[in-house]
């Protein structure tokens, strides 16, 4: 199943390639040089009224109409004024009045000096615009171009739900030039470009030379609002396995390293997917997947956990999730309940990552965070545990309207090693302990903690398990869809 498609398309959007818009922003008559700033006025006199760091118009992408922002650093370094601020406002709100995705192309180094604070206030413009489109439910895309700094990427570019980088492209909040005069240190290579972005959570695509357009026209027919509602594939539950595991035989099957993971299942399970990378805060952790998918027709928001995204040598057990990765789910989830998408989470972890860098960086307040933006989603809920479900780190994104298990996973509030030396000073003995914690699919059927069991890929085979766990899905959210009382519902699960 495709991640994505290419499309013959321009190698970036141009001036030419976009529409008006059914109204037109101000030019610059009557108050263009707010300042009177030296010799401003002549060099916007040599552009013309027309002119501006910012074009904005409609576009079709994917078949579908998006509003575009074209950002231009051949005018005046593509800095924002209070006309760039007028048409990007107005851009804003064309989107919004007809539920369209709005789509900013940056190119700029900041805000523009010869308007001063006239210029700065463009930012809080622009965010007040995102804000808008947030509350509305309307994806917001960036496709960042070289350069993407100052003002521009601190207001409406770093505000977008989705952001694709021009390998090589220079980006951040200040440019290197202006890093280097106020700290008196060279910027090093490997800062202020897409890659570095990329790295550290920032982005969610390094798109090579001509690339960028093919990524962000999957992203639109992802996320356009007119096609996220589509029907899901017509699916009957699946029947469920009748057998029973020996708790510790289970444990070992779940922890199998060949299990397919989150990664694995979003090729297997959905018809086409696109990956969301980063926290947005400093870091990305491949431990964590979250992404955007399409079930049927039906666009659904995916999150989970890969025991093969991050190795041993990096200090970590494989698939255990960091207080970035948290953040990264949280993240995802916000994004659901904006677009109001169905949200399908992969429990496989043998629990977050307890290291003091961990737990320094926010890690508690990471895990509670993701509960509430999990429970916050409107959409339908459902959450499969694919593996082995390691405490609370793992409930965190299974706290949904159902939770289902694979026949060979397990679901643990410790780790029978862990609760082996709690008991007895000896974790050895885990294989003695673990009957005793209930964690497998059966027993936590009969506690009432697990809606359905479905086929494992070990006790059948990963085919057959994932053939059965794309049915189930269908038929899970289908009959979410048709329940009226599913948000009381979840109330009553996880409340009073």
């Amino acid at each position: 199943m495709s991640t994505i498609t290419r499309i013959d398309l321009p190698r970036s959007l141009r001036r030419e390639d976009l529409r008006p818009l059914p109204a037109t922003a101000r030019t610059r008559t009557g108050g263009g040089d707010p300042l009177g700033f030296p010799g401003y006025a002549q060099k916007l006199a040599d552009l013309g009224d027309d002119d501006e760091s910012v074009a904005v118009g409609l576009a079709t992408l994917a078949g579908n109409d998006v509003v575009v922002a074209l950002g231009d650093f051949g005018v005046l370094g593509g800095s924002m004024g209070q006309v760039h601020g007028d048409r990007v406002a107005l851009a804003m709100e064309v989107a919004l009045e007809r539920r369209l995705p709005f789509l900013a192309v940056t190119s700029s180094g900041g805000a523009r000096m010869q308007e001063g604070m006239v210029s700065l206030v463009q930012m809080a413009r622009t965010a007040e615009g995102i804000r808008r489109l947030r509350d509305a439910g309307l994806p917001v895309l960036a496709h960042f171009t070289h350069p993407t700094t100052g003002g521009v990427h601190a207001s409406y570019g770093a505000l977008a739900d989705v952001v694709v980088a021009d390998a090589g492209a220079t980006i951040g909040f200040a440019g290197p030039r202006v890093v280097e005069a106020f700290t008196g240190e060279p910027v090093g290579e490997d800062s202020h470009t897409a890659e570095a972005a990329l790295r550290a959570g920032l982005v969610d695509v390094v798109a090579a030379e001509g690339d960028a357009p093919p990524y962000l026209e999957a992203f639109v027919d992802l996320l356009h609002p007119a096609l996220r509602h589509g029907p899901l594939p017509v699916a009957e539950h699946v029947e469920e396995p009748v057998v029973v595991h020996d708790a510790w035989d289970a444990v070992r099957a779940a922890r199998r390293n060949d299990r397919p993971s989150a990664r694995d299942l979003l090729h297997d399970v959905f018809d086409d997917h696109l990956e969301l990378r980063g926290d947005r805060a400093g870091e990305d952790d491949p431990a964590v997947v979250a992404a955007v998918a399409r079930l049927g027709q039906r666009r659904v928001v995916v999150v989970g956990f890969d025991r093969r995204g991050v190795a041993e040598a990096a200090g970590r057990r494989p698939g255990q999730p960091n207080a970035a990765g948290f953040r990264k789910l949280r993240r995802a989830a916000d994004l659901a309940r904006r677009w109001n998408l169905p949200l399908v989470s992969f429990i496989d972890t043998a629990g977050a990552d307890p290291s003091p860098a961990s737990d320094r960086s926010g890690l508690a307040a990471a895990i509670a965070e993701t509960f509430v933006a999990v429970l916050s989603v409107g959409a339908p809920t459902v959450a499969v545990v694919t593996g082995e479900g390691g405490s609370g780190g793992a409930l965190a994104i299974g706290a949904t309207d159902r939770l289902l298990m694979q026949d060979d996973a397990v679901f643990e509030i410790i780790a029978p090693e862990g609760a082996a030396s709690i008991l007895h000073r000896d974790p050895t003995r885990a294989e003695e302990v673990a009957p005793l914690l209930k964690p497998t699919a059966s027993d936590l059927r009969d506690l009432g903690i697990c809606d359905r069991i479905v086929p494992g890929p070990t006790t059948f085979d990963p085919r057959t398990a994932a053939i059965a766990l794309r049915a189930e899905l269908a038929a899970t959210l289908a009959d979410l869809d048709a329940d009226d009382d599913r948000l009381d519902a979840r109330h009553r699960r996880y409340g009073v």
